[in-house]
């Protein structure tokens, strides 16, 4: 289908309702995310949690939210239950290389889950551009940033775990929540994207990865989901494997966006691709092929 363009609602960098900065995450495009989202009934799904940007820019009524990365979703599950505890466990730790290299390379699963909670958002804080990397034996490795900047803000963590106290969040595939949708239920997916190269390789945030055949996986989910009336809005890279899987059942947008990963300032300024399976606003403006 024809592809059409989003004029994205861009906040000023620093700004926006999550805790973390993730790779690939939507906190500059959560207001043009949420501006087309549908008038769904149901439930908002997030598979692919990530900094959950578009569900505290949405704040819906009923949500589920998941991702297959454990270490994230136990973060997000403590800042939920206990924000004040989690920022008191962030107040021990220095902001030095040498404390960095300790922390990084802790075994998660020895450490209590309020530690593994304030091991995320210090090494997401610290690590060079907070990218969430880890090895095929799931340990941590990007390197340390040297950024002099607070791990956390207590106005955004305090609003972050009131928005969560009602959500239920889950370790679970993609998959799961896609097959367990139901009619009249929003699900918003923002996978590891397909690489452009370089440092946009984002796939490397589970031991797993993330390959040609999840997006494969992901394309008959979504086309599963839309058949039984569930709403489904994908954001991926502007690339022809993506334009090609989904050209012929679904309807293919264009965000411009800014991927901060990037080295090269130049190359930062790109284009996503917005997939949905119903009608855009009319004010989306209509572009060429």
């Amino acid at each position: 289908m024809r592809p059409i363009g989003l004029q994205p609602m861009t906040p000023l960098p620093g700004e926006g309702k999550s805790f973390l900065k993730w790779a690939g995450g939507k906190t500059r495009y959560a207001k043009t995310l949420v501006a087309v989202a549908p008038a769904f009934t149901g439930t908002y799904r997030e598979p692919f949690l990530g900094s959950g940007a578009v569900f505290f820019e949405l704040n819906p009524s009923r949500a589920i939210l998941s991702d297959a990365n454990e270490e994230l979703i136990i973060c997000f599950r403590e800042v939920a239950k206990d924000a004040e505890a989690v920022m008191k466990r962030l107040d021990d730790y220095i902001n030095t290389r040498e404390h960095f290299e300790e922390v990084r390379s802790q075994n998660p699963a020895a450490l209590s889950n309020l530690d593994r909670a304030a091991r995320v958002i210090y090494l997401n804080k610290t690590s060079f551009r907070g990218l969430w990397r880890v090895n095929q034996k799931g340990q941590f490795n990007t390197p340390y940033g040297a950024y002099d900047r607070p791990y956390y803000s207590r106005q955004t963590l305090s609003e972050a775990s009131k928005l969560l106290a009602g959500a239920e969040i889950r370790v679970a595939d993609f998959q799961e929540q896609l097959d367990q949708a139901t009619e009249g239920d929003w699900v918003y997916l923002d996978p590891p994207y397909i690489p452009l190269g370089g440092w946009a390789d984002f796939k490397r945030y589970t031991p797993g990865q993330f390959n040609e055949d999840d997006h494969i996986r992901l394309f008959k989910a979504m086309k599963r989901a839309s058949e039984r009336g569930v709403f489904v809005t994908l954001s991926n890279s502007d690339t022809p494997f993506v334009r090609d899987l989904f050209k012929n059942d679904f309807n293919i947008a264009k965000m411009a966006t800014r991927r901060d990963i990037n080295l090269q300032a130049a190359k930062r300024e790109n284009w996503d691709l917005v997939v949905t399976n119903y009608k855009l606003p009319n004010t989306v403006t209509q572009l060429a092929t």
